[in-house]
C-alpha cells in the first residue's frame, strides 16, 4: 500500500473518532440537558466526518485500489498524490477553525483547498482508469 495511502486511512480514522466524540457529545446533551452550547459543534461534527472520515477515506482506498500504469511509476505522481493529501487536511481544519470563529473568507479558502484537493486527484487518476479502456 502506497504511503499516501496509508496516511489518508489513518487521517479519516482520526476525523472519525473525533467527529464521534462530538455526535455523542451531543447525544448525550439529547438525554441529559447538560449544555445546550454542544450544538454549536454540529457544523464542526458534519465537516469532520464527511470530509476527513468519508472522502478522505474513499480517496485514500482508491489511490490505493484502482488499476495501476502498465509503464512508468505505478500510481503516477507522488507529488500530486501528496498533495491531495495535505491540501485535502489543510482545507478541513481550516473549514474547522472558520466554523468555530465564525470567519467566512477562511471558510472559502478551507473549501478551496479540499476543491483542489478533490480536482488533484481526479488529474492524477483520471489517465489510469482511461488506460484500460483501449
Amino acid at each position: 500500500m502506497p504511503v499516501q495511502s496509508r496516511w489518508m486511512l489513518r487521517l479519516s480514522l482520526f476525523y472519525f473518532l473525533a467527529g464521534t466524540l462530538v455526535g455523542a457529545a451531543m447525544l448525550l446533551h439529547k438525554a441529559f440537558a447538560y449544555n445546550a452550547s454542544v450544538w454549536l459543534f454540529r457544523p464542526i461534527h458534519i465537516q469532520v466526518l464527511i470530509w476527513g472520515f468519508i472522502i478522505q477515506f474513499t480517496l485514500g482506498t482508491g489511490y490505493y485500489i484502482l488499476p495501476r500504469y502498465l509503464q512508468g511509476q505505478a500510481r503516477g505522481n507522488p507529488i500530486l498524490a501528496w498533495g491531495v493529501v495535505v491540501g485535502l487536511n489543510i482545507g478541513i481544519i481550516l473549514n474547522v477553525i472558520a466554523t468555530y470563529m465564525n470567519e467566512n473568507t477562511l471558510g472559502l479558502i478551507g473549501i478551496s483547498f479540499q476543491a483542489v484537493a478533490v480536482l488533484l486527484f481526479v488529474l492524477l487518476h483520471w489517465k489510469r482508469i482511461a488506460s484500460y479502456n483501449k
